[in-house]
């Protein structure tokens, strides 16, 4: 960092200008590439406290919120956005880790044309994303292949569903930005729908069964297509379910919402240990108004 090392209390002589909804450890990657360093070498130049970048969109303490705020010339606010703070704690099962499991294709394209080809967007690790919302597109599936262009869409088994799907994806959408007038906790009834159940194989033969799901009896091809991967598809992180699943659980997630009288027809149809666990994210998204307004 030629110009830099020298002066290592004032700020970086060029700061780059993030692009919208982007992640701050993207936006410092492409810090670290401009002046030549890698990312850990950055953040120990910034004296940071940690070498790893990504560490920082899910935690940033006020001294570190300080420290970039003056060696980039920021607004601290500005820096707290570009972070998963206002998600974590409650929700943090709703924000996906490791490797960026979808993309929205056109903005990545318009990334490429102003030298922001690397930038990372928060919503591309948000669990309950089916569309961009800075353009509107819908994304793209990059579990399987990081190159591919066609839209989530095109490539989910559900996409038959997609109106109700961007639906449930607005519901989640505003329960987030603070809309308090649900009857029901929607994060908490995403839950419900993932909890496990068993289902008779056949009708002549009902002792036999297979696991299943919650959402398997609003969507009975769910339950075929997820038993191969059931491991990845748990109440205890809708982060883990393949974005391929993610648009029948928004989809469900609308469909219960407008009609609070499926509740019966779902508990009745979950079985075994799943009816505990389906009694208590009902009780959760029940009582979950409440719970958010004290806080």
């Amino acid at each position: 960092m030629i110009g830099v090392a020298e002066n290592p209390d004032k700020p970086l002589p060029v700061v780059l200008k993030p692009v919208l909804d982007e992640l701050l450890s993207s936006w410092l990657g492409r810090h670290a590439a401009y002046y030549g360093v890698t990312g850990p070498f950055l953040a120990n130049w910034l004296m940071l406290g940690t070498s790893n970048l990504s560490a920082l969109d899910y935690r940033l303490s006020l001294p570190q919120v300080a420290r970039l705020s003056e060696k980039l010339r920021c607004d601290p606010i500005s820096l707290l956005r570009m972070t998963f703070a206002d998600t974590l704690g409650r929700y943090s099962d709703i924000i996906c880790r490791g490797r960026v499991p979808q993309i929205c294709r056109p903005c990545a394209d318009r990334f490429a044309q102003e030298n922001a080809a690397d930038a990372v967007l928060k919503h591309w690790r948000e669990a309950w994303r089916i569309t961009c919302p800075v353009c509107r597109s819908p994304l793209c599936d990059t579990d399987d292949h990081y190159d591919n262009r066609e839209s989530l869409r095109d490539t989910s088994p559900f996409g038959f569903l997609w109106s109700e799907s961007l639906a449930g994806e607005e519901i989640i959408e505003r329960f987030l930005g603070g809309d308090d007038a649900f009857e029901y906790l929607p994060i908490a009834l995403m839950r419900l729908l993932l909890v496990q159940t068993w289902r008779p194989l056949s009708a002549s033969y009902s002792y036999e069964s297979a696991i299943g799901w919650v959402i398997g009896t609003v969507f009975p091809d769910f339950d075929v297509l997820a038993r191969p991967i059931k491991r990845r598809v748990t109440h205890n992180a809708i982060s883990t379910l393949p974005i391929c699943f993610r648009p029948a659980l928004l989809a469900g997630l609308s469909r219960v919402m407008a009609n609070p009288a499926m509740f019966q027809e779902l508990r009745s149809a979950t079985i075994f240990r799943g009816r505990k666990n389906f009694d208590r994210f009902y009780l959760e998204a029940k009582t979950g108004e409440a719970v958010q307004r004290r806080h």
